[in-house]
């Protein structure tokens, strides 16, 4: 489980510090057994990620609500337990998921309050604050901040990367 959880983190790690315009998630999707990944925003249903495998991805592009999958693959593990890659079929054109189907947790493990504000900045206002450890859907980025919803949808603002958790089985300390 170790040697999982420090691919996971390598992985996410990498990705982040190479793409400042990209978001890592995980699925967390209770719609069903599979997540849909499309060829565009609203197109066609072209792969399926299993939602019991834990899977992430790194995201880049919100468009309307549509997040693109960068690199066309996701990380999940396999039936021995290992962490791998696992790449995307069934598109020329890229591949989209929706962000009602994605999530990442909050950082403040130590019960710190956390603002979400109006805009990627520090100076500005407060639009909501995040109260414990929390779930959101991320719905946009620009460099090391992130739009964010809360799962219940009372939520909206942007949060500084570092406060976010891309690990769906453990915190990210």
């Amino acid at each position: 489980m170790k040697r999982s959880f420090f691919l996971i983190t390598i992985f996410m790690f990498c990705a982040l510090i190479g793409q400042a315009q990209n978001v890592s998630v995980y699925i967390y999707d209770t719609d069903g057994p599979f997540t849909n990944v499309r060829s565009s925003p609203k197109g066609k249903v072209v792969d399926k990620i299993p939602v019991d495998r834990s899977a992430t991805l790194l995201l880049t592009k919100a468009t309307n609500g549509w997040w693109r999958i960068v690199d066309n693959c996701y990380g999940a593990f396999d039936e021995d337990g290992d962490f791998v890659e696992v790449k995307l079929k069934g598109s020329t054109t890229g591949y989209w998921i929706h962000y009602s189907t994605i999530a990442v947790g909050t950082r403040n493990y130590g019960g710190e309050d956390l603002p979400l504000r109006s805009q990627p900045s520090k100076r500005a206002s407060v639009s909501f604050t995040l109260k414990g450890e929390q779930l959101v859907r991320p719905i946009d980025v620009k460099g090391d901040w992130v739009k964010v919803k809360t799962l219940d949808g009372r939520g909206t603002g942007w949060i500084e990367v570092e406060w976010l958790c891309d690990n769906p089985l453990t915190n990210c300390c």
